[in-house]
């Protein structure tokens, strides 16, 4: 008996009895999610393959027109071109939608409005009776799941090469122009070197001739 309060007390007798209430009021929560969209969310054909090679050609495209060094060139500049690109963005870019009844989306607007208390198991049957009763396949979610990782990794591997490369370019202008100032420093030094030679030489002459004219016409 006092087993059965302290598993009242933690909900789970009641959600285990009235389930059938629960699984009831989820049913009523798709039907509200369904009716907010209509979109399907296409297949990943080929199309949205050819459109990640072709960004992914772009992005190294992008990065091997970037000119260092010259007069109008301004690494910043270069750095706030880019953009910081939200996930819906990078998924819009490769034509994934991330809405939909067919979306992962879907199961995430369940999982929130489900009671925290509830087990994981049972959140996670309520949610499968409701994509079952909304006609939705589970297959067609585990590839929206699929397509969208494939997307990810495509956009980051591409982004991650194009950020190298800019990197890489900038380093590359670093030493060039680190060399370049050393050769400066070397040159001012070689410099100092020679007028301070050169200023011996003179002085010596001027000394010279200055003594020359004083023992032929001494000063009076």
């Amino acid at each position: 008996m006092e087993r059965k309060n302290i598993l009242e007390k933690l909900g789970l007798i009641e959600k285990v009895e009235n389930e059938s209430q629960v699984n009831n009021s989820n049913e009523d929560i798709a039907e509200e999610q369904i009716a907010k969209t209509e979109i399907e969310k296409p297949q990943f054909t080929e199309v949205i393959k050819n459109k990640i090679q072709d960004d992914v050609k772009k992005a190294e495209t992008e990065a091997e027109t970037i000119v260092i060094g010259g007069d109008d060139s301004d690494p910043i500049s270069v750095v706030k071109r880019k953009k910081l690109l939200k996930i819906d963005e990078i998924y819009r870019n490769f034509d994934i939608l991330t809405e939909g009844i067919n979306s992962l989306a879907i199961v995430e607007s369940f999982q929130k409005a489900l009671p925290d208390y509830l087990p994981t198991d049972v959140k996670r049957q309520s949610i499968l009776n409701i994509i079952a009763s909304s006609n939705v396949k589970v297959e067609s979610l585990l590839r929206d799941g699929n397509d969208k990782l494939r997307c990810l990794n495509d956009f980051s591997e591409a982004f991650t090469k194009e950020s190298n490369e800019v990197v890489s370019d900038f380093e590359k202008e670093i030493k060039r122009l680190n060399e370049k100032i050393n050769n400066y420093k070397t040159a001012i030094d070689n410099m100092k070197k020679l007028h301070t030679e050169q200023d011996f030489t003179v002085k010596y002459e001027i000394e010279k001739i200055n003594n020359i004219l004083q023992f032929i016409e001494p000063e009076k």
